[in-house]
């Protein structure tokens, strides 16, 4: 029995004697990080190590090429991507991180253990690519999975290596880690549940993250049913808390919905993440790719593309780069919006925003245009105070000093930014 095992079932036997007298299992109170156990590759990982307190302070934004290549994307493809970055102003407009997905990384492991490059695909190694995209003053990201391989089974994962893959992965220059939660082997720890397990591993793999002495923002993609937002933040930056998006308006309105509920887990520093968007991929309108982006903006959802970027549509770039949109959800505050009604799938969404103004979304899930109103009063602003409504898609401003109101298209949003107006000085 090797002494992982042991120590699994030592905190086993912990959780039912706490629970017998009423007390609560360590991992289940603050601080989380204080049982992590004796890595299998040997590395005592016991020692507490916080993790970054200055990382992702608002959501972090970037690409990733899996929704359009799927695990195709090679040394030539996310170079491209990471020019196409700098030169459509999207890294002007924000966006920083250019992260490889699965299927970077061979199935099997050399003879050291170590983590290999396909060759096909990345023929230098990773090292360069991030040297290269770092050259455009931008970051590089990559993936791993918590379990044996990653989720299509094509390449090798993490577990019982988390050490000595972060050492890699920050010798690689890597700025974010992605880590999936496909062939994770619960049945090595006897008696514990699948989130115990979980806990547990993420906190391993922040551990041997913070080790390094580099900075990595870190994803913890693990949004099945072991609920990453009531207990990811401060071990993560990010956590899932949805299925995998598709390139249609069903998916985008699942994942929504899955993710608006948890507006009370997110705020600096740690973001709820419906998952990267599917705008400019070709399977919904202009009009519901601006619904996603105005959606995620308002969630202060991280916001990573999907999209070929080297052969952007000016819509599609137009939507990427909204600066009024962006702006939301950079907003430093950091509370997520909540939703304030739904009946009938009309939305209305708001979302205090650090200067005291508010973001309001007026959401149409439905199949037909519809009118949807909402008062100052119900989405958090005093009545009584005249305020101003930028339609942050137009551009157009109007006067309010109660009502909030619009013809919202099928699938379809209107989002504003309501500020007060000033008052002129008095002139005598």
């Amino acid at each position: 029995m090797t002494a992982f095992r042991i120590t699994a079932i030592v905190v086993v036997l912990a959780l039912v004697a706490s629970v017998a007298i009423g007390v609560s299992p360590k991992w289940l109170s603050t601080p989380r990080t204080a049982l992590v156990p004796t890595s299998r590759d040997g590395d005592d990982l016991t020692a507490l190590v916080p993790g970054p307190s200055n990382l992702a302070l608002t959501p972090p934004m970037g690409w990733n090429g899996f929704n359009r290549f799927y695990i195709k994307v090679d040394e030539a493809s996310v170079e491209a991507a990471a020019r196409a970055l700098v030169a459509s102003g999207m890294q002007s407009a924000g966006y920083v991180y250019v992260n490889l997905d699965g299927g970077w990384d061979l199935r099997e492991r050399d003879v050291r253990n170590d983590l290999q490059p396909n060759p096909v695909k990345f023929p230098r190694g990773i090292g360069p690519v991030a040297d290269y995209i770092h050259s455009l003053g931008l970051k590089f990201g990559i993936y791993t999975s918590a379990g044996t391989m990653n989720c299509a089974s094509t390449s090798a994962g993490s577990f019982g290596h988390y050490q000595q893959d972060a050492v890699a992965f920050a010798a690689w220059g890597v700025d974010y880690l992605k880590v999936d939660w496909c062939h994770v082997p619960y049945d090595h720890f006897p008696g514990m549940s699948h989130r115990q397990v979980s806990e547990m591993l993420a906190m391993q793999m922040r551990q041997a993250l913070t080790a390094t002495g580099r900075p990595i923002v870190y994803d913890v993609n693990n949004w099945t049913d072991q609920q990453p937002w009531m207990w990811a933040k401060g071990v993560g930056q990010l956590w899932r808390t949805t299925p995998d998006i598709h390139d249609r308006f069903p998916s985008l309105l699942l994942n929504f919905t899955h993710n608006v509920s948890h507006f009370g887990q997110a705020g600096p520093g740690g973001w709820n993440d419906p998952d990267m968007l599917e705008i400019g991929n070709g399977g919904m309108s202009a009009t519901e790719y601006q619904s996603q982006f105005s959606l995620w903006a308002e969630m202060a959802a991280p916001l990573i593309a999907g999209n070929d970027l080297t052969r952007m549509s000016p819509i599609t770039q137009g939507i990427l780069t909204n600066q009024a949109v962006i702006a939301v959800d950079q907003d430093p505050l950091g509370l997520q919006g909540y939703p304030v009604a739904s009946t009938g799938g009309h939305w209305v969404l708001t979302r205090p925003l650090a200067n005291g103004d508010r973001a309001v979304v007026l959401f149409n899930q439905t199949d037909k245009p519809a009118t949807i109103s909402t008062t100052l009063a119900q989405v958090g602003l005093a009545t009584g105070t005249q305020y101003v409504l930028i339609d942050l898609w137009s551009g157009a401003g109007n006067p309010t000093v109660g009502g909030i109101s619009a013809i919202v298209p099928a699938h379809g949003v209107v989002m504003y930014r309501i500020s007060t107006i000033e008052t002129p000085p008095l002139r005598i």
